[in-house]
């Protein structure tokens, strides 16, 4: 694998930079003394050959390059993205990328910015920036062109348990803020007509077509297994995808593809007699990008059509073993266009998916030798699941702090239907206009759409299905994932027992395992920073959610949501408090009563209060205090959920 220093050297110059933030200066001068001191002995070698120098100099050399490379392209695009300082308080000018408005009545637009001005002078400008409009007076779609004067925010991180990491998120897809801004501060000014407008306007139209094609029970499904948009898909549908660990379907995205191009190669199979394995291969290309821009152009998928892409394309080298090499250059390829791309999570688990695949799959499927064909086919199947979690797992722990124990049932349930559901959507979009053809096609379509669901769902109702609460920090995330990487490419390709990584591996483990449990003892009430008072108890393995009643607050119940979820323990009840409302834990009594200010909860003798409006004291606990309050006394200072221990 040649290629792999050089992706090795990219991916470490772009973390350096990433990681250098405020000392990118000092960290460039090192990686360019390294790669000179580097270069310099190459030519020293050259000059003065000597039969002791290290061979992998010159490798060295070129993944020192591209270390700087990737180094200096994110700083580069640091540089060119605008900062809060040059926007707030000015003039700016942008175009409409997305548009959603909200069932409280407000309308938030998505602005990719062109520019702003300094000094009467228009300067040109790029990122993106979110604006919240106070009315629905003047609705702005995608493609408006609009200026607007606001002082805009960075992106802030509730601090309740699980909650979204929005600073993350943002800050590496160029986002620079975010603002409420007064409908007298934005006006439309114009339209914009680009190719992201067009597609983007494509999207939204096939997006309303599939609605008023399927009914509304798998409508949802539909249009995000097709567009990966989800917004229409019901909370316990999206929740038993995601326990299962199936909620890649419904992203667009490798997956997706990938299932398109075998269908594209093995429906240009039938056609071997007039074109030649080339010629598919170059057709097949064509129609995923096709698919691509017919499913909205999104970055995700263009990502994964550029790897696919790049993959089939090297089948026509007709070379062995190139796969791995042709999956890398795909990477590099996509960094050096955008270096963010390594910080987004859908790119870094569709890489690692395939980079497992590639060199797992032949080796665990060569465990069983299965002589009927169609359990042949399933195996066959399961083994690529199977190497597709190993990679994966550590960043499902990582990033999502749980696992999907029965992944094998929930992956021959996609395996089986995945592929189904999409050819029916695909050709229901082709041939929604034929009488009497639609009416067949929607219904093969909606009963493969009930059976995905369906299947999703029983598996999702096995008792034990999801094990959460994992915690890993960063190191601990490398040292798992290095451990996997190397135990399991020891055992399944060179097939040999290393007794070390093992223990090393099982050693970690434990650890994890460990952490995790004590996180399981603990016995405490949090209440957590929202619109509303609401929080968790837990208690020996137990957990109560508790929220006053604040009817279709969909805030609050992510809140709350997000900490069961984080926790790792199953929900024992969710309380609706009326003032009065105990909860008995063994001798120990909770109690809540409502007030005019808020509310009041008693465990056992301690006495606290909450407070969602009025002007509370200097010694008022700021953890005990409406989101509303503590963003207006406490600004951007941030505020950990208030938690007491409870005693046994």
């Amino acid at each position: 694998m040649p290629l792999l220093p050089i992706s090795l050297g990219l991916i470490l110059g772009i973390l350096f930079s990433y990681a250098s933030e405020g000392n990118t200066g000092t960290t460039g001068l090192v990686l360019t003394g390294v790669f000179a001191g580097c270069i310099l002995s190459l030519i020293y070698q050259y000059l003065f050959p000597s039969k002791s120098f290290p061979k992998f100099m010159p490798v060295l050399a070129f993944s020192l390059l591209f270390m700087l490379i990737g180094f200096g392209k994110l700083k580069l695009v640091k540089r060119t993205t605008a900062s809060l300082e040059e926007m707030s308080g000015k003039v700016s000018y942008g175009t409409v990328f997305k548009s959603k408005i909200s069932e409280s009545g407000y309308q938030t637009i998505h602005l990719a910015l062109e520019k702003t001005t300094d000094r009467n002078k228009q300067v040109p400008i790029q990122g993106n920036i979110i604006l919240t409009l106070d009315t629905l007076e003047g609705i702005y779609r995608t493609g408006d062109f609009v200026a607007f004067k606001t002082i805009l925010e960075p992106f802030r991180n509730e601090t309740n348990p699980g909650s979204f990491d929005a600073a993350y998120y943002y800050g590496t897809h160029h986002y620079i803020g975010r603002a409420f801004i007064a409908s007298n501060c934005i006006q439309k000014t114009g339209t914009r007509e680009n190719l992201t407008i067009f597609f983007s306007n494509w999207q939204d139209e096939i997006g309303e077509k599939m609605k008023s094609w399927l009914p509304a029970s798998v409508s949802g499904i539909g249009v995000a297994l097709l567009l990966g948009n989800k917004t229409d898909i019901e909370q316990e549908v999206l929740d038993s995808f995601s326990n299962t660990g199936a909620m890649h379907v419904l992203a667009v995205s490798g997956l997706h593809v990938g299932i398109i191009l075998i269908i594209f190669q093995y429906l240009l199979g039938f056609f071997s007699k007039w074109i030649s394995r080339k010629q598919a291969i170059l057709f097949s290309v064509i129609l995923i990008w096709g698919f691509g821009l017919l499913s909205g152009a999104s970055p995700s998928v263009i990502r994964a059509v550029v790897m696919f892409s790049i993959l089939a394309l090297g089948q026509l080298l007709s070379r062995k073993n190139s796969g791995m090499n042709n999956l890398i250059l795909s990477a590099i390829v996509l960094l050096l266009y955008d270096p963010y791309y390594l910080f987004d999570i859908g790119f870094q688990l569709s890489y690692v998916a395939l980079i497992g695949i590639l060199l797992f799959q032949n080796s665990i499927y060569q465990l069983i030798h299965i002589r009927q064909k169609w359990l042949d086919w399933l195996w066959k199947g399961s083994a690529v699941g199977i190497a597709a979690t190993i990679a994966t797992t550590p960043f499902m722990l990582y990033w999502f702090h749980q696992f999907p124990n029965y992944f094998l049932l929930s992956n021959i349930v996609v395996m089986l239907l995945g592929f189904v559901v999409l050819l029916f959507l695909i050709i229901l979009i082709f041939t929604a206009w034929i009488p009497y053809l639609n009416t067949l096609v929607i219904f093969l379509t909606v009963l493969s759409l009930q059976a995905l669901v369906i299947g999703i769902q029983y598996v999702d109702e096995i008792p034990g299905g999801v094990s959460g609460g994992f915690e890993l920090n960063f190191i601990q995330f490398l040292v798992v994932g290095g451990l996997i990487g190397f135990c399991f490419h020891k055992l399944l390709i060179k097939q040999l027992f290393s007794k070390i990584a093992l223990t090393g591996l099982a050693v970690c483990l434990l650890l994890i395992s460990w952490k995790r449990e004590v996180k399981f003892e603990q016995n405490q009430l949090q209440v957590f920073s929202g619109k509303a008072f609401c929080g968790m108890i837990q208690y020996k393995g137990m957990l109560i959610t508790f929220a006053e009643n604040t009817p279709k607050n969909k805030q609050i119940l992510q809140t709350l949501k997000n900490a069961v979820r984080d926790s790792g323990l199953n929900l024992g009840k969710s309380l609706v408090l009326k003032s009065g409302n105990k909860v008995q834990l063994d001798k120990q009594e909770i109690s809540f009563i409502r007030e005019e200010n808020g509310w009041k909860f008693r465990i056992g003798k301690q006495e606290y209060t909450y407070q969602s409006r009025g002007t509370p004291g200097k010694s008022h606990h700021k953890a005990l205090l409406s989101q509303r309050l503590q963003r207006y006394l406490y600004k951007d200072e941030p505020i950990e959920p208030f938690c007491v221990q409870l005693t046994i």
